[in-house]
């Protein structure tokens, strides 16, 4: 989904735009550092593009990737090391992950080849 450039977007838009539900998004802000949004005078959350981005990310590790919340923390953490400096878009982490998730289906089958000929 397409995100209007705003320096500031509120939970509710944000849940729809990520299409993670608004109490999903602050169970995350609990677990992930990473997502820090502002809180305004009245403690309204605001959140930017790289929260939205981050948000993504999470929801991709542990619902397409299937990782627990200890391991996508640990994998977030990884991810925005790698991109640190760099613009995050989204894609470019969904292509990191593909390559990640292949070479380890690769190391797992030439693993059971070894088991295979032994």
């Amino acid at each position: 989904m397409d995100v209007k450039e705003k320096k500031y977007y509120p939970i509710r838009e944000v849940a729809q735009l990520t299409g993670v539900r608004e109490s999903v998004i602050r169970f995350w802000e609990q677990n992930f550092e990473e997502l820090q949004p502002i809180k305004n005078r009245v403690g309204q959350r605001k959140y930017t593009k790289t929260d939205i981005d981050i948000i993504f990310m999470i929801k991709k590790l542990l619902y397409d990737e299937e990782f627990k919340i200890s391991g996508a923390q640990k994998k977030l953490k990884e991810l925005i090391a790698e991109i640190d400096g760099q613009q995050m878009e989204l894609f470019g982490i969904e292509e990191k992950l593909t390559m990640d998730r292949l070479k380890d289906i690769r190391q797992e089958i030439i693993e059971a080849l070894h088991m295979l000929e032994n």
